[in-house]
């Protein structure tokens, strides 16, 4: 039985080719610093940038399509000015300023005294900074600890799968973690002296 009335959509064709691009280490860290507006200007800049990552949007082109004040767009370039997530210049009275958008290599390391510095130039409640920079630290550490256990367990399943080999000889492991080599014709093992790294895992 058909149903007449089930419903027709049309998903997303990420072919197209009308998209930019944003490091996710900002949204990822420096973006819970900021305010949504300072996200919005980014994604702004980022969308404009050409290949040499330089981008001319006026602040009036910047407010009318993110539907903010002029003054939350100039406070936002500020902030990302102050990370070194971006750098202006000035080119005229009579033209827009000039925006580069900078490596993530440059950006201001995220910490206390950052954040501090940060509270005072631009008057921003530092005990809100302060909580948001212990649970960025935790969350970060938790992270990083997962995605090391991850990879040792990539490597432990990789290398169970293969079999260590020296000069063309199996080897075996004994419980106290001394490798051995076994002669091809069934002979005594010999003890295996040599570097690890000049096993063959095959």
């Amino acid at each position: 039985m058909n149903n007449n009335n089930q419903e027709k959509f049309e998903v997303r064709d990420l072919r197209e080719k009308g998209r930019f691009i944003m490091d996710d280490k900002f949204l990822n860290g420096y973006a819970r610093f900021l305010e949504i507006y300072a996200v919005g200007v980014y994604s702004s800049l980022c969308r404009y940038a050409n290949k040499e990552q330089k981008c001319w949007p006026s602040v009036k082109k910047i407010t009318k399509e993110l539907s903010i004040g002029r003054n939350k767009a100039i406070d936002s370039i500020k902030y990302l000015e102050f990370w070194k997530i971006i750098k202006k210049k000035r080119v005229g009275s009579h033209c827009t300023n000039r925006y580069f958008l900078l490596k993530k290599d440059c950006w201001r390391s995220i910490n206390e005294e950052s954040l501090k510095e940060f509270s005072e130039v631009y008057h921003i409640n530092l005990k809100g900074l302060q909580a948001k920079l212990q649970e960025f630290t935790t969350r970060t550490s938790i992270v990083r600890k997962h995605n090391s256990n991850e990879t040792q367990k990539e490597r432990g399943s990789f290398y169970k799968k293969l079999k260590p080999y020296y000069k063309g000889a199996e080897m075996r492991r004994d419980k106290r973690g001394k490798w051995w080599v076994i002669p091809g014709d069934g002979g005594r093992w010999l003890e295996f002296n040599a570097p690890e790294s000049e096993i063959d895992w095959i």
